[in-house]
C-alpha cells in the first residue's frame, strides 16, 4: 500500500492531538511532532518546557539552521520509517513542509476552530507547564506570537481543511470522509 502522509496543521487547540490519537489508534499511525526535537532539546538543557519557551526555542534555531530546520529533521525521521500510515503533527510554517510536500501520498490537512473553543481545550489538557492558568487574554497574545501567526496562512494552501467546533466524533466522522478520498486518490 502506498504511505499516507498527513501533516496537521492549525491553531493551538484546534484538534490536531485529537486527531492525531484517534488516528493512532484507529490504524496504528506513526507519528512525529515538530515539537518533539525542541522538547528533546529542553529536557537536555533541563528547562522548562512552556509554550513560550519552545517559540523561543524554535524561533532560535530557525534564525541560526534557517527556516526549515525542523522540516529536515522529520524528513528524515520519515524515510527511516516503515510505516504505511505517518501523522505528522503540528505544521506552523510553509517552510515546514518544503521537503515534505514532494513526498507520494502527502497532504496538508488544516483543522480549523474558533477561538473561544480553542481557548477552553488548552485550559483542559494540561499539555504545557502553564496552560491551566492561561487566562483569555493570555491566550489571545499568545495566538499573536511569530509561530502562532504564520499558521493561519497555511489554511490556504492546505489540500484538505477540517473545521472542528463540534463533538470528537463529528471530527473524527468528517475525517473519515476525506480519508476515503485520500485513499481513492492513491
Amino acid at each position: 500500500m502506498q504511505k499516507i502522509i498527513l501533516a496537521l496543521a492549525g491553531e493551538m487547540g484546534c484538534g490536531k492531538g485529537t486527531l492525531t490519537k484517534y488516528l493512532v489508534a484507529k490504524y496504528d499511525a506513526e507519528v512525529y511532532r515538530f515539537s518533539n526535537p525542541l522538547r528533546d532539546i529542553l529536557d537536555r538543557m533541563h528547562r522548562e518546557k512552556s509554550r513560550d519557551t519552545m517559540q523561543q526555542l524554535s524561533t532560535a534555531l530557525r534564525q541560526i539552521f534557517g527556516d526549515d530546520v525542523l522540516s529536515e529533521i522529520i524528513l528524515a525521521d520519515i524515510w527511516q520509517s516503515n510505516s504505511s500510515f505517518i501523522i505528522i503533527d503540528g505544521v506552523r510554517r510553509e517552510s515546514d513542509i518544503k521537503y515534505l510536500r514532494n513526498l507520494q501520498g502527502f497532504r496538508l490537512v488544516y483543522i480549523d476552530a474558533d477561538i473561544s473553543t480553542r481557548y477552553t481545550r488548552i485550559t483542559c489538557r494540561k499539555e504545557n507547564s502553564d496552560d491551566t492558568t492561561k487566562t483569555i487574554e493570555e491566550f489571545m497574545r499568545d495566538t499573536e506570537a511569530e509561530p502562532e501567526l504564520r499558521i493561519r496562512g497555511l489554511k490556504e494552501i492546505s489540500q484538505i481543511v477540517l473545521e472542528n467546533n463540534g463533538t470528537i466524533q463529528e471530527l473524527e466522522m468528517q475525517f473519515e470522509d476525506v480519508l476515503k478520498e485520500i485513499i481513492h486518490s492513491l
